[in-house]
């Protein structure tokens, strides 16, 4: 493996998982909301759920993608009305500040994280792509193991600088109503994010 492959697909990553898209749109929501402590389940979620995708499918699902082309528009169906559920979620998040810590849940949990990399399109593209195009084939293992991990780290840095640039914005929108429109905002910007990739 040469340096070339390296920088080439350091840089896909990094653009990748650094670029606008559901999870770093939700990690923003959720560090304006909640804080950067409620974004770590949904850090730890992402940083299981896409290496794990990404895995399965170099190894497994890469000889079975040419043949069940129309399991891809069920998961796409799939896909539109889990990322309606979870932008209405995100629009319809508790804004009243008198609320308890406790009581203001996050819009998605650790496995809910986990399980959404797979109806999400950016992740699918992402992971497609790497192993369609990035792979060496004589060096296919090694060469799919050094994508996962500069994912990971991608991903980590990532989703923080997202959560804690959605906490810095938080200070300078203190009331409900800006909250509000900030939130509904985030929720038109996962929809648009979606709609771009499919």
């Amino acid at each position: 493996m040469s340096w070339e492959w390296l920088i080439s697909i350091g840089l896909f990553v990094g653009v990748a998982g650094y670029t606008p898209g559901p999870n770093n749109i939700i990690a923003m929501t959720i560090g304006f909301n909640y804080g950067y402590r409620k974004v770590l389940p949904h850090l730890f979620g992402v940083l299981v759920g896409f290496p794990v995708m990404l895995l399965l499918i170099g190894f497994v699902l890469r000889p079975l993608m040419e043949h069940y082309t129309t399991a891809f528009w069920v998961l796409k169906s799939i896909s539109i009305l889990y990322i309606l559920y979870l932008a209405w979620r995100i629009a319809a998040a508790p804004v009243d500040e008198a609320l308890l810590p406790a009581e203001r849940t996050p819009p998605i949990t650790f496995w809910q994280s986990v399980a959404f990399q797979w109806i999400n399109p950016k992740a699918w593209v992402g992971a497609l792509t790497t192993v369609t195009v990035y792979m060496i084939p004589e060096h296919f293992r090694m060469s799919l193991l050094i994508a996962v991990f500069l994912s990971m780290l991608s991903i980590a840095g990532a989703i923080s600088m997202w959560a804690l640039i959605g906490r810095q914005i938080k200070r300078f929108l203190s009331h409900p109503k800006q909250v509000r429109v900030f939130n509904i905002t985030m929720a038109g910007l996962l929809l648009v994010a979606v709609g771009m990739m499919l």
